[in-house]
């Protein structure tokens, strides 16, 4: 059963792998929040404005962002990120467990930024989610949804002259994959309760 508590134990056991922090742009931090009662958890899920310059324009994400000079810590760049996006004030009581660090790729190239995930359970019922200007959209998204294997997809993509096929899990009209889904990918592998996915692959 997925549950915050299995959630708590299984991340108290987790050793995960960081290196130092960089308070710089190359240096990304996000937080992955969970609420609702232990049998209707959900996880807070942003879909970004569409912006020319953003190479993650209208994706759907996990709150959080690049660090800035002035951050102390990759927990703090999550948690500066999920008050100033989606109006959640996480703290120390909130928080479960770290993830081990991915690293950002781009169009399939990898790149010199690196993304640290924090896991926070902030109780029931959800709170109501205050989106900024950064925010096209905020979503409580049942776990349930996300493990259910009819909601899993393909994002068919254009990479060096082919059509590369990417995993993907459906919500609404939207879909979660990339940088999000590694992340998704990572929390469930940490919990033995592996997402169900598709492979990606290269259509002919």
């Amino acid at each position: 059963m997925l549950s915050a508590e299995s959630f708590r134990k299984a991340l108290s056991v987790h050793v995960a792998k960081t290196g130092q922090f960089r308070p710089d742009r190359d240096h990304a931090a996000v937080a992955m929040t969970l609420a609702g009662g232990e049998t209707d958890l959900q996880l807070c899920f942003i879909r970004r404005v569409e912006k020319q310059d953003d190479p993650w324009s209208g994706h759907m994400a996990f709150p959080g962002g690049r660090a800035a000079p002035g951050d102390l810590s990759a927990r703090g760049v999550a948690e500066r990120e999920t008050r100033e996006e989606v109006g959640l004030d996480l703290r120390d009581s909130h928080l479960i467990g770290e993830l081990s660090e991915l690293p950002v790729r781009l169009g399939g190239v990898e790149t010199s930024m690196v993304l640290s995930s924090f896991v926070y359970y902030l109780g029931r019922p959800p709170a109501t989610l205050a989106p900024n200007e950064e925010v096209a959209e905020a979503y409580w998204v049942p776990l349930s949804h996300l493990w259910d294997q009819r909601n899993a997809t393909y994002l068919s993509l254009l990479r060096n002259g082919a059509s590369v096929a990417f995993p993907a899990i459906r919500f609404r009209e939207h879909l979660i994959w990339g940088l999000t889904l590694r992340g998704l990918t990572l929390f469930s592998d940490v919990l033995g309760r592996p997402l169900p996915h598709v492979e990606p692959r290269v259509l002919l």
